[in-house]
């Protein structure tokens, strides 16, 4: 069975149909909900995926709060049904520079050592942190799939930051043969 790291990006392109990727993220999806790869993420993808959602709702349907609260909730139904394993890297480390130690939860440290590494925005660093962690913790995890041309254009250094190709939806999609939507 294929596995690999499911960037946000990745289901919010099956959210959006004006998305490129689009169509690549719906047969990846398809394929999550048939079990026939599975998927890791972030905690951080739970959240992403309701701001996000609240913004496609007020964008392209209305105000209506309380609906927004419906489309929001179906959104993250709809990703939560998917079965994906959701990695939360917990307990917390001192992050040290010179005297000063700060206690914070692991990720935010091991994400200021890869921002030594890489400059990306907050969520996607923090995205390559876990996705590293979890190829640690999962040998089987073949590939972070990404729809952020920020991280695809930094591809080679950012697979070797994280132990693991970098591939855009269309990429994995043709990589695997999976019917596109």
């Amino acid at each position: 069975m294929h596995q690999f790291y499911m960037d946000t990006n990745v289901f919010i392109s099956y959210l959006k149909y004006d998305d490129p990727y689009h169509s690549d993220a719906a047969a990846i999806v398809a394929n999550l909900a048939k079990n026939e790869i599975r998927a890791e993420t972030s905690v951080l993808t739970v959240l992403e995926v309701a701001a996000v959602a609240g913004r496609l709702f007020e964008h392209n349907i209305g105000r209506n709060m309380q609906e927004k609260k419906i489309f929001i909730v179906k959104a993250l139904q709809t990703l939560l049904e998917l079965k994906i394993n959701f990695i939360h890297i917990g307990g917390d480390t001192a992050f040290a520079l010179g005297n000063i130690h700060i206690p914070m939860p692991s990720i935010f440290t091991d994400s200021i050592m890869v921002c030594m590494q890489a400059g990306l925005r907050t969520l996607d660093i923090m995205h390559l942190t876990a996705a590293r962690h979890a190829k640690q913790m999962n040998s089987d995890l073949g590939a972070f799939v990404t729809g952020d041309r920020g991280i695809i254009d930094k591809r080679h250094e950012l697979s070797k930051l994280i132990g693991i190709p970098l591939l855009s939806p269309s990429e994995y999609v043709k990589t695997l043969g999976l019917p596109r939507k």
